[in-house]
């Protein structure tokens, strides 16, 4: 069983208050899906990373902090154009993002996977700025569609709503991907954006009528909601020193992919027939290493030993 991520990957400067008061900004290698294959990797998923990458500097670093954690590179492209980059800085301890990503390696990301290659009981996952212009956005979700019947598809939209110039149009791509996807994880951020009528539980029933899935809905240091048909768990995330908050919901996401796979769950059916016990351990499991991230500069995942080890 593997684990197939597609979508962009940045680097993230993160602010810092330097010796003279002012502030600096450190970069750091990011992007959803890309912090998402850390998370995993770094938990014991094999994981394969679908991207372009610069040959700038920047993609050279992107590229080798992917290798030097164990993540298969060999679907990852390279091409001439610059790499995206976000600065980040933070509004009532909220992280917000100024991208620069015009005519960039992400917005041009031709994921290329096919169903020959795939191993048996394996997990797409599918994001986040990438799914918004095309033609990376039409290509992910073709690559998604084609793919649905023979892999598990899990997306974290990660809304960001300066980058979406035409609501309705992305709204339309985003609901279906939802639609082929069994694992659906968002923000209650994501959630006002997408659906700001609608209480968490409500937009996860409508979801749910459409099919079996779980659905994730975090809420930053008040926990996390998880619905699936059976089950309704909301979660806690233990209390730590917060250093920032950069790559906690993709820290969550991957360690989510992780937990399944390493149990052998590898269909929509499977994780739909997960009980309350399971679904509890596997919501301590992610929130643990989210909070652990939290304690870090910028995406950071935790290993499993960290985790193991962290006192409940």
């Amino acid at each position: 069983m593997t684990l197939y991520i597609t979508g962009e990957a940045l680097i993230d400067f993160v602010p810092r208050a330097n010796e003279n008061g002012e502030t600096a900004f450190i970069p750091k290698p990011g992007g959803s899906p890309y912090n998402v294959a850390l998370a995993a990797a770094r938990t014991g998923c094999e994981t394969y990373f679908l991207g372009n990458f610069s040959y700038d500097f920047f993609g050279d670093h992107l590229l080798n902090h992917l290798q030097s954690n164990n993540i298969n590179c060999s679907l990852i492209e390279r091409s001439d154009l610059p790499t995206t980059l976000a600065f980040v800085s933070y509004e009532d301890g909220e992280p917000r993002y100024a991208f620069f990503n015009k005519n960039s390696t992400n917005k041009n990301l031709n994921p290329v996977l096919d169903k020959d290659m795939i191993t048996p009981g394996s997990f797409l996952h599918v994001g986040s700025i990438s799914l918004i212009e095309p033609p990376a956005s039409d290509r992910i979700l073709n690559l998604a569609s084609k793919l649905a019947d023979k892999v598990v598809i899990t997306i974290d939209p990660n809304v960001r709503a300066n980058l979406i110039d035409d609501r309705e149009k992305w709204l339309r791509e985003i609901n279906h991907l939802f639609g082929l996807a069994g694992i659906i994880k968002l923000s209650n951020k994501d959630l006002e954006f997408i659906a700001p009528d609608l209480a968490p539980e409500e937009f996860a029933n409508d979801l749910l009528d459409q099919g079996d899935r779980m659905i994730i809905i975090t809420a930053g240091e008040m926990g996390c909601n998880l619905f699936t048909r059976n089950n309704h768990i909301s979660q806690h995330v233990p209390k730590v020193k917060v250093k920032d908050t950069v790559g906690a919901g993709d820290t969550l996401m991957g360690t989510i992919h992780s937990w399944l796979i390493n149990k052998g769950i590898s269909t929509k059916d499977m994780i739909q027939n997960l009980d309350k016990d399971q679904l509890c351990e596997m919501l301590e499991f992610c929130t643990i290493a989210a909070a652990i991230n939290c304690t870090r500069s910028g995406c950071n995942p935790p290993y499993p030993e960290e985790i193991d080890s962290f006192p409940r």
